[in-house]
C-alpha cells in the first residue's frame, strides 16, 4: 500500500526537476489543443505569461511559438505577450554609459565598509578604490560584490598591513545588457516571420517589430 504513494512522490519530483524548454510548451499545447481543451489552453497560456523568470520569452516561448501546430487565441495572445515584452525591454538600443555611476542598492548591512562601498558604486567618475582593511573585513566586502553583482572586479593588494582590497569598476553591466538586446532583436524577428500566424489586428505590433529591427541594424555596441 506504501508503494504507490512514494511512485507518485518520485514521479512528481521529477516533473519538477525537469527543465521548462521550448518543446515541453509546445507539445502542453498542441496536447490541450487536440482534446479540443481551449479553457485549459488559456489558463496554461496565462501561467506561462505571468512567470517570464521561469517561461523566458527569448530562450522558451518564441520558440515554441514556432513550433505550435495550431493556432487559436489562446496561442494568438501568447504571440501578443512576447512581442509586448521584447518591445517593452528592446525597442531602443542600450545607452552606451557616459560615467561611471552604478545605480545599485547593498542592502542587508549598514557598516562603514559597506556604506563606502556603496558611495564608490554611486561615484560617477571614481573607477577604482581601495580598502585598506583587515582580512574579515575584505571578505566581507568581497561576499558583498558578489552577492549584489556589483560591475567591478576585486584584488587584494597584499603589500602593507592591513592590505588593500583594490575594487575597479568595469563595464559588464552593459556588455550584458547589449547580449540580451541582441538576442531579443533575434526573438523579435522570429515573431515577425510568424506574421502569416496573426491575425489582422495584431499588425500595430507587427508595425513597431518592423521598425525596431530596423533601427537594431543600424546600432552597434559602444
Amino acid at each position: 500500500p506504501s508503494a504507490a504513494p512514494a511512485r507518485g512522490q518520485n514521479w512528481r519530483a521529477s516533473a519538477q526537476a525537469r527543465p521548462v524548454n521550448a518543446a515541453l510548451v509546445a507539445n502542453l499545447l498542441d496536447v490541450l489543443g487536440e482534446l479540443d481543451a481551449p479553457a485549459l489552453r488559456a489558463a496554461a497560456v496565462g501561467k506561462f505569461a505571468a512567470r517570464p523568470e521561469v517561461f523566458n520569452p527569448v530562450t522558451v516561448l518564441v520558440p515554441a511559438l514556432a513550433v505550435i501546430r495550431a493556432w487559436d487565441a489562446a496561442v494568438q495572445q501568447l504571440w501578443e505577450h512576447c512581442a509586448e515584452f521584447l518591445l517593452r525591454r528592446s525597442e531602443h538600443p542600450p545607452s552606451a554609459p557616459t560615467d561611471w555611476r552604478q545605480d545599485v542598492k547593498i542592502s542587508g548591512c549598514a557598516c562603514a565598509d559597506c556604506r563606502e562601498l556603496q558611495a564608490f558604486s554611486l561615484d560617477p567618475v571614481e573607477q577604482t578604490h581601495r580598502f585598506r582593511v583587515r582580512q574579515d573585513r575584505r571578505q566581507h566586502l568581497h561576499q558583498q560584490i558578489e552577492h549584489h553583482d556589483l560591475g567591478m572586479t576585486h584584488v587584494t593588494d597584499r603589500k602593507g598591513s592591513p592590505q588593500t582590497l583594490v575594487c575597479t569598476k568595469d563595464r559588464r553591466a552593459y556588455q550584458r545588457r547589449c547580449e540580451q538586446y541582441l538576442k531579443d532583436i533575434a526573438a523579435l524577428a522570429s515573431l515577425e516571420e510568424q506574421a502569416g500566424k496573426v491575425p489582422a489586428g495584431n499588425q500595430r505590433e507587427l508595425k513597431r517589430i518592423a521598425a525596431v529591427r530596423a533601427l537594431a541594424a543600424g546600432w552597434s555596441p559602444a
